[in-house]
């Protein structure tokens, strides 16, 4: 069976914005606006996204959460030394290589509302589609489904990724795939 690795990344986007709303006494006004977005790495950002484990699925990659399945450091396979995915197959990665905590990553509001989150990848053509998951659940986080509201300041949201190889040609010159996942937070009406 040919064997693939596939590389991830995470990022986030904080975002703020100015509007100007006025009434009057107008049937109709045009004026110009300005929006204002600022990048902070996932530390300080309004969506924080955090490595879990010491098994080095999960690592953090400049200003971004980052993914090698398997972990180069991966060795507990029995001697069978796994280089990648296999083909046609689907794997949910809920947990570091070392398993000493649940999830690949965490997410958590640091903003001011309550959110729901969700990943869309971007271009699954020639690659492995990959979908975030609640790793305590097992629930798929997409925009039809995000997750469950996060507090601010409450407890982060352990994930997984599921990666499905069906249909994804094998590069024997290099196995390796980078995927891209955006994460989108939107606020609840519960604030």
């Amino acid at each position: 069976m040919k064997r693939r690795t596939l590389i991830a990344g995470l990022g986030t986007l904080t975002v703020s914005s100015i509007f100007a709303v006025g009434s009057g006494a107008f049937t109709s006004v045009s004026a110009e606006r300005t929006v204002t977005v600022d990048v902070a790495d996932d530390n300080r950002a309004l969506l924080k996204l955090e490595e879990v484990g010491s098994g080095r699925r999960s690592f953090k990659d400049g200003s971004t959460v980052a993914f090698d399945i398997p972990s180069p450091e991966e060795d507990d396979y029995g001697g069978t030394d796994p280089e990648g995915v296999g083909t046609d197959s689907v794997y949910r990665f809920g947990g570091d290589a070392a398993h000493d905590r649940t999830g690949l990553f965490t997410v958590a509001n640091q903003g001011t509302q309550s959110v729901e989150v969700y990943a869309t990848q971007q271009s699954t053509e020639g690659v492995p589609t990959v979908v975030m998951y609640d790793a305590e659940t097992g629930d798929r986080l997409t925009k039809s489904s995000p997750s469950d509201p996060l507090a601010v300041g409450g407890d982060p949201l352990p994930c997984g990724l599921e990666i499905d190889t069906h249909g994804v040609p094998v590069k024997e010159d290099d196995p390796e795939y980078e995927v891209t996942l955006t994460i989108t937070a939107v606020a609840t009406d519960a604030d």
